[in-house]
Formats: C-alpha cells, structure tokens, sequence
C-alpha cells in the first residue's frame, strides 16, 4: 500500500472515531424519555426575554409559529356537531370543547397517544386514553377549528425536560383576554371575582395570594385531576419555577408536514427530529427569573453541546466522504502502476 493510501486511510479512521465520540456523547440524554424532552427543547429553544409573553392575536410574534393551514375536516366537522357557532362567548365554546373531551369516553385512562391528530382525538372520546399533551393537541385543534385564538403553557419539574405538565390558554374575544384550562386535570381557575384567569394570573396569584385562588371543574360529571384538592394545589406550586411557552400552534400544519407523515412509522423521536429540521416543530420559550436560572443555564448548555455534535458531525462525514474517496483513488492509482 502506498504512503498516500495509508494517510487517506488514516483519514477514514480518524473520521469514525471523530463522528462515534461526538454521537457517543449524547448518551446521557438517550437514559429516558425525559431526558430525550430536555433535549428537543434545548434545541428549539426561542429567545427574545419576557417581554415576548404578553401579546395578543392583534400582534403575534414573527417567529411564533401560528397555524394559517386550513383546519381539518374532521375537526371542522366535530366543531358543527357541538353547535360551537350558535354559542354567545368563546369561554362557553372552550367549556363545551373541554366537557366533550372529558366526558365521551365512559372511563378516563391516561397514558400517551403519540399518535397523529385524527388518531389522538379518536383515542381520546373512543377509548379515554391520553395524557395532558395530548388533551392539549386536541383541545388546540378545535378551538382552531372552532375560531378560538389557542396557546400552550407548560411547566416542568426536571430542569425543562419531560416530567411535568402542559394546558392550552384561550383568547376570548368577547373580553379581549387570555384564560387557561387544565383540559387533562379537568380545573379552571377564578379569582376574587369569578372570572376564568389567564396563565401569568394564576402563576401570579400562586406565588403572591394563593388563597385568593378556587379550582372549579370544566366537567362537573367527571374525575377532578386530584380527589384531595390540596395535592392538586402542591402540583402546580411545585412548577411554578419552571414555566414556559410552546411557541406555535401549528398542530394542523405538523400534521401535515410530508417529512412528519414520512418518518412517524419508525419512531415518535425521529419523527420530531425531522420536525424541527424541517421547521414545522414549535419552540419552547421560558418564564426566565432569579428562582430558574440555574437550570435556565443548565439547558443553554444541552444547546451549545448539541450544536456542536451537529458541527462535528458535519465535519466528521465530510471528512470521511473525502477520506474514502482518496483511500479509493490511491488505491487504484497503486494497483495501475503495479499492473504497469
């Protein structure tokens, strides 16, 4: 083998352990499912500071990725058959959507869908299953389908990844506000003067007048999210330091995406890797304060370190395509002068 050979086939092992290292170390976030959620979340992350929460469907932000594909059908024609159109208030359209979600399936069974959306809402009136996210994907799409401006708030427990909770806000037209819903636990939350509050109201009543806070049902009929309401209450105070925004509500758009479609078959977590890739996955923005900041500064690690296997990786293959291009030429140019 020729001097040029072996440095060409140096380069293609150099390459591989190059490329194994840098994919090796993601390993601690393969460990469970949370820390593959912390993962997707350190990359979609959105920046723009607090500030960034407070608007409304008059001024949405730019990278917002808000839902402009036209609703799907079954949804469309599940808005009809609730009647949603003839109702007076978008509040009493989110109660209906919320008591039809809760209350079609004889008995409630939780568990994760990771399903499209036509099977997750199927799923959840046939059979009851479904957890908070999903509730929250379905419940998005009807208030869609239905007109009604929708958003997601979530908070986590684990430093931004998996394990915690997630609930869709509507804009009320008829009162210009925004109100939250716990679909999946089945609460919403008044204060002092019995109206429904928005997210940041709760958040803010939580940590300042707790007591000036009441859960009230959205299913009278059906299980409340705790039987000790007490529990329920320490659920929510123990995320208050891990709040963020899902930043899109694209669910009709992700849905249809033809990569999403494409790679849902092999697995839920390749199917939301080609989903950010291709843009279509919505970011996460966090509720950035004092009480967070280790952990906000936790996950910008998780995103420098992500960035730079991906630039790595790059490299890496890029490396080996020309490594094993040269290995191959020198090769052949050796075995030519050694037949000459």
């Amino acid at each position: 083998m020729s001097d040029s050979a072996r440095r060409w086939r140096l380069g293609v092992w150099v390459s591989l352990i190059v490329l194994a290292g840098a994919l090796l170390s993601l390993a601690p976030y393969m460990t469970s499912s949370t820390e593959v959620v912390r993962m997707r979340h350190a990359l979609v992350l959105a920046t723009g500071g607090n500030a960034g929460f407070n608007w409304t469907p008059a001024e949405v932000p730019a990278d917002f990725l808000l839902e402009r594909a036209a609703p799907d059908p079954l949804f469309v024609d599940v808005v009809n058959r609730l009647g949603l159109a003839a109702m007076s208030s978008d509040w009493e359209r989110a109660i209906v959507i919320s008591r039809h979600l809760l209350g079609s399936s004889p008995v409630l069974l939780g568990g994760p869908i990771q399903s499209d959306l036509r099977d997750t809402y199927r799923k959840i009136v046939d059979q009851g299953q479904g957890y908070c996210g999903d509730f929250t994907q379905v419940f998005s799409g009807l208030a869609i389908a239905a007109g009604i401006p929708v958003r997601a708030w979530a908070f986590s427990f684990d430093g931004f990844g998996g394990h915690g909770h997630i609930w869709p806000e509507i804009w009320n037209r008829q009162l210009g506000r925004w109100q939250l819903l716990d679909v999946f636990d089945n609460y919403y939350f008044v204060g002092p003067e019995d109206i429904p509050l928005a997210a940041l109201e709760v958040r803010r009543a939580m940590l300042e007048d707790p007591t000036s806070l009441r859960l009230v049902p959205l299913h009278p009929g059906r299980r409340p999210g705790a039987v000790i309401e007490a529990k329920m209450w320490d659920y929510y105070r123990r995320g208050l330091p891990e709040w963020y925004m899902v930043w899109g509500n694209n669910v009709f758009s992700y849905d249809r995406s033809h990569l999403v479609r494409l790679f849902r078959s092999f697995s839920h977590s390749l199917e939301q890797l080609v989903a950010i890739v291709g843009g279509v996955y919505p970011g996460v923005r966090i509720l950035e304060e004092p009480a967070n900041r280790r952990q906000v500064e936790a996950i910008h690690r998780v995103r420098c370190h992500l960035l730079l296997v991906g630039a790595l990786v790059v490299a890496a293959l890029l490396a080996l395509l020309i490594s094993l291009a040269g290995w191959y030429l020198a090769r052949r140019g050796s075995l030519r002068r050694a037949e000459g």
